[in-house]
């Protein structure tokens, strides 16, 4: 068993002695050249990287950059909108562990594990507060506090997400890791190594992509994420939140060799502790119980939306992922573009698998056909790193989206948008996808009588950064109806 990682609330206020010694290591590794796979640049640049975008913001000189850094040996390996996502995190997360902690054991003699940041821990009112080490100026010797040399959201004391903003724990009360390839905890099926795939699993969606946003500065854009201290603690809660639901009977982890495998054109790469050749290559098994990446964590509980060893099914259960379906019942004319105005879209839905749908969507006899609906937005594309959509349903034509928060279908922070949107870059521009579960939103319309089986509309609010100047694109609005059998 290696070492417990722990909340970083728990530890003890201000500069205890694990962010002292993380502050201590990562300053000396912040001073390694970049072309030192154990430095701190080389870490960040494993998430995302661009030359350009670094020289300018003075992170590297002029001289060369480490050719494995380019030519994506090492460099822009990070996985999203794919079910990769939770393990190529879970293996990054526990290679800097690793040098962070020989560093720590070089500086000071201590051991050390990596903390993690707990924001939705109910039973703590300051959770959504950032750890005071973090917004310090000063280390309590009066050099300056490494842990702040990177840009965040200005005076950034605390999370403060908006009223209707995705930061909660509701993908927890998702029972599947994939289903069919578009919808599920874990994100859309993907064979293939790919940093930008075609669908974000629940979990990425909320609360990783809000946190990203809410943290701000470099936390926003994937190609700087990795440099900001603050990430690597983000990013373990939302690993333990994996660890903790798939401990959660009910819940069901995939075991497509795919998956286990990694992808079959590469396996993901990480450095080892002091650099040298070879890499440690791994797939999805490795980071399961018993794989040389699994970790462990002081609490499964707090903060995680599921208790481990208990049932955890928050919805119907919807039998086993393979024999469930996903189909598409109906879809929008052509492409939305998204500026300073809302913008709306009418979906015509086949009348006849819709009615079926609405009949057996609330089910829950055991044996019973049960579906559930979900809004689909494929290729989303655009030039911010991070911007913020809401998504309503039969909003009437010029209403005030505020006064109609039961028509509120959720909220997307689209992390990644600008690099998943490049049509020159290693993703040739295909964008990023979501799915909204909208099934308590369509009962609630029947209830009310607004639901009308040819058709939806659906209206695209724009939130932090999107504007005229840099508008997202939607190529389609779809529905999917998801079936499967009340177990």
């Amino acid at each position: 068993m290696g070492a417990v990682r722990q909340d970083v609330a728990t530890l003890g206020a201000g500069w205890n002695k694990t962010l002292l010694n993380y502050a201590l290591a990562m300053r000396a590794l912040d001073e390694l050249p970049i072309s030192n796979r154990n430095s701190w640049k080389f870490l960040g640049a494993m998430h995302g990287f661009d030359e350009e975008l670094w020289r300018g913001e003075e992170l590297i000189g002029t001289g060369p950059v480490p050719a494995d850094l380019t030519n994506g040996t090492y460099g822009d390996q990070c996985q999203h909108g794919s079910w990769y996502f939770l393990p190529w995190h879970r293996g990054y997360l526990a290679t800097f562990e690793a040098i962070v902690a020989a560093k720590v054991k070089e500086l000071t003699g201590d051991d050390w594990a990596l903390p993690y940041w707990n924001y939705l821990d109910a039973s703590n009112p300051e959770a959504r507060k950032v750890p005071a080490a973090f917004i310090a100026d000063k280390l309590p010797n009066g050099d300056p506090n490494p842990l702040k040399t990177y840009p965040r959201r200005p005076g950034l004391s605390a999370l403060q997400p908006g009223r209707r903003d995705a930061f909660s724990l509701a993908a927890a009360e998702e029972t599947d890791f994939t289903v069919d390839g578009g919808i599920g905890y874990g994100g859309g099926i993907t064979g293939d190594f790919i940093q930008f795939g075609n669908w974000t699993g629940d979990i990425e969606n909320n609360p990783h992509n809000t946190v990203h946003r809410l943290v701000g500065g470099y936390m926003t854009d994937p190609r700087l994420a990795g440099l900001d201290p603050l990430f690597w603690l983000h990013h373990c809660n939302i690993d333990r939140m994996w660890e903790a639901w798939m401990r959660a009977p009910g819940k069901k982890m995939t075991r497509d060799s795919r998956w286990r495998d990694g992808p079959a054109d590469r396996l993901f790469l990480m450095p080892q502790l002091g650099g040298a050749d070879p890499g440690i290559t791994f797939g999805g098994s490795d980071t399961l119980t018993g794989g040389r990446f699994h970790p462990t964590y002081d609490d499964l509980t707090k903060g995680t939306g599921v208790v481990p060893g208990a049932v955890a099914v928050a919805r119907v259960g919807m039998g086993p992922s393979h024999q469930q379906t996903v189909e598409p019942i109906g879809a929008n004319a052509g492409a939305v573009s998204v500026g300073s105005k809302p913008e709306s879209s009418l979906v015509t839905l086949e009348p006849q698998a819709t009615t079926a749908g609405v009949a057996a969507m609330g089910a829950t006899t055991p044996g019973a056909k049960v579906s559930r609906f979900y809004l689909a937005l494929e290729a989303v594309r655009g030039q911010a790193p991070a911007p913020q959509i809401d998504v309503y349903v039969n909003l009437p034509e010029g209403a005030d989206p505020d006064a109609h928060p039961e028509l509120h279908a959720g909220n997307l922070t689209m992390f990644g948008l600008n690099v998943a949107s490049r049509p020159h870059g290693r993703h040739a521009g295909n964008g990023l996808g979501y799915t909204l579960d909208i099934t308590e939103l369509a009962q609630r319309l029947k209830q009310a009588g607004d639901f009308d089986p040819s058709k939806l509309r659906v209206t695209l609010v724009p939130g932090e950064h999107v504007s005229d100047q840099q508008p997202i694109t939607v190529d389609k609005i779809s529905v999917l109806k998801r079936t499967g059998t009340v177990s």
